[in-house]
């Protein structure tokens, strides 16, 4: 705040030193043509005054003035956009270039979530393989051990082929008849309701199907809705009995 004041008691004495200065010149000037003393002086004092007044006139306008020029300019400035600076080819390509800046994130994520939702459904998929494939070993194991007195190594090798058909849902066509000896019908049916209990891929009546196909010679006076009616009699009667869970042999 002083030095405010002191700036402005300098700009004012400088300009009355001027004036005064101003004014002394003029005096001088009036008595070389022959004024006389009187009329030098109140002209001294008058073109002093005179200049004092004129430069507080105008410093109040010119000042008023400036700030309002200077607002105006500050203001236009500062409403002036950088993209209003540059040219139109120029605001699209920053605007592309952002816009490119910004979906970037966007399709890697996308990216990033395609290929998590693929790897996991391809994780399930194997899941699911393995399960069935452990089901499969596992049925074979036990056939091989159920029937490992009761039939030949070809048989037993044939009798693994045609649960892979069955519990893959294949065409029964490419079923081949495998031969048994001293088991009776209900060991046969028991068998056939473990296996379609291991995998319930399908109902009983394609269960009884694969019976009477794979023991075509046992089964050949048995009708298959009859085999299907059969499958869980006297559970614990015979040679093969009713299994709940394969895994376990």
């Amino acid at each position: 705040m002083k030095i405010k004041y002191f700036e402005y008691i300098t700009v004012y004495l400088s300009v009355f030193l001027v004036c005064v200065f101003v004014g002394v010149i003029g005096r001088l000037v009036l008595l070389e043509k022959g004024a006389d003393e009187y009329t030098a002086g109140v002209f001294f004092w008058i073109s002093t005054g005179f200049g004092v007044l004129i430069f507080a006139i105008l410093s109040l306008f010119l000042n008023d003035l400036a700030e309002r020029l200077v607002d105006r300019f500050l203001k236009a400035k500062k409403n002036e956009s950088p993209e209003s600076r540059i040219p139109n080819e120029d605001v699209e390509k920053i605007e592309e270039e952002r816009q490119d800046v910004l979906m970037k994130p966007v399709l890697s994520e996308n990216k990033n979530s395609a290929i998590d939702i693929e790897q996991i459904r391809e994780e399930r998929q194997n899941a699911v393989k393995n399960q069935n494939q452990a089901r499969i070993d596992a049925a074979i194991r036990y056939a091989q051990q159920e029937f490992a007195l009761y039939a030949s190594d070809d048989d037993l090798k044939q009798l693994g082929k045609n649960i892979i058909i069955y519990a893959e849902d294949i065409n029964f066509e490419k079923i081949k008849p495998v031969k048994v000896k001293d088991l009776s019908n209900l060991d046969l049916y028991h068998f056939g309701w473990n296996i379609w209990n291991c995998f319930k891929v399908s109902r009983q009546d394609r269960a009884a199907q694969f019976l009477k196909l794979t023991f075509a010679d046992a089964l050949k006076d048995v009708e298959q809705n009859s085999i299907k009616t059969h499958l869980k009699d006297d559970e614990q009667k015979g040679t093969i009995k009713i299994a709940e869970n394969l895994t376990l042999f």
